[in-house]
């Protein structure tokens, strides 16, 4: 049986896209895949009250896996784990995780094994990604952003911690601007030093975008109109904290935006519906007035209502961006055909000798 572990050393690198993309190849030549996540992070209820990850249980699911589901992620990192392991009250929970990794690989040809926020992450408990990938020998593919040095150093620094259990390496998120070094300079050094890369992936900002409805659940809003276009995606985000003038400008260079904006600022909520933006986010619990409302209804555009302040909401956005996870059907899609175009699976094949 093959074992691949993806993993990687920056958080949000886009594992689960790798993972789904391996999976379904995996799956279309006819090989037997399971999916399995040692340590999962975001919790949620599924089939019969069990609680899961949620990542890993969207994986399980378009995979069509049907393996028994409480197996799927084993050991959860809450806040009372971490309360118990700094008291010394945790057992062996690699145990735990190689029982349940046991059952969830039964029968199969190929196990997918999916990383938590980095190699790292972990270690307090004695189950690192570098301790899992040893105990379950594993191979790993590294899916790491091209973020300068320290993608350099950190490649250098995983390759000495894993020597040959280190399969191979997926960049992800290149920007346009990047291209020409990450083809020219950075992909022969990886071959240089005996790291196999099996390509890179161009930055698309469809897959880093939020639907209106999602956006709002996670904020905790009230949508108080537009819900015919809850489905549509947010791509960008502005603070309508400035003079109209400016703002309308940069709302102009601003595709797709939601607006962040204090609930008494009627002047820039009416330019950010003109405009076409996306939605507004009201900070502050004030309602809109009726102008506004109406407007807003007329071009279909949600506004949604929050409690917090301005800045609050803002830094909120900001960890839910770097969250995001492949949940609809269309950024699925988009993905899969980013992975068909770039990646080498014939590559990759051949270093697991299928």
């Amino acid at each position: 049986m093959h074992k691949i572990y993806i993993g990687s050393t920056v958080p949000f690198s886009g594992k689960g896209l790798i993972t789904l993309g391996l999976g379904k190849n995996l799956l279309n030549k006819g090989l037997k895949v399971g999916y399995f996540k040692p340590l999962g992070k975001l919790l949620q209820k599924v089939e019969g009250n069990i609680i899961t990850d949620r990542l890993a249980y969207f994986i399980y699911k378009v995979l069509e896996l049907e393996e028994g589901i409480e197996n799927l992620c084993p050991v959860w990192l809450t806040y009372e784990l971490k309360v118990k392991a700094l008291r010394g009250e945790v057992g062996n929970l690699m145990s735990d995780i190689k029982k349940a990794f046991e059952v969830m690989s039964k029968g199969k040809e190929v196990m997918l094994i999916g990383g938590a926020e980095t190699m790292w992450l972990g270690n307090f408990l004695g189950i690192s990604g570098f301790k899992i990938v040893n105990e379950l020998g594993a191979k790993v593919i590294l899916v790491n952003k091209y973020v300068g040095d320290f993608f350099l150093d950190s490649i250098i620094e995983t390759k000495e911690h894993l020597g040959n259990a280190l399969l191979a390496v997926v960049i992800n998120w290149v920007k346009k601007e990047e291209e020409r070094d990450i083809k020219e300079l950075v992909i022969p050094w990886l071959e240089r030093i005996g790291v196999p890369v099996l390509g890179w992936l161009p930055f698309d900002a469809f897959l880093n975008s939020i639907t209106v409805a999602e956006l709002s659940e996670r904020l905790g809003g009230r949508i108080i109109c537009g819900h015919e276009s809850l489905n549509n995606f947010v791509q960008n985000y502005l603070i309508g904290g400035m003079e109209v003038d400016k703002f309308s400008e940069y709302l102009r260079r601003t595709p797709n935006a939601a607006i962040i904006v204090g609930g008494d600022r009627a002047d820039i909520q009416l330019v950010a519906i003109e405009q076409g933006a996306r939605c507004l986010v009201l900070a502050g619990n004030l309602s809109p007035n009726e102008i506004i409302i109406s407007k807003a209804e007329q071009r279909g555009l949600p506004i949604v209502l929050c409690r917090e302040h301005t800045y609050t909401i803002a830094k909120r956005i900001q960890e839910i961006a770097a969250r995001l996870s492949l949940k609809e059907t269309e950024k699925v899609e988009r993905g899969l055909a980013l992975m068909n175009k770039h990646i080498d699976f014939k590559r990759l094949y051949q270093l697991l000798g299928i």
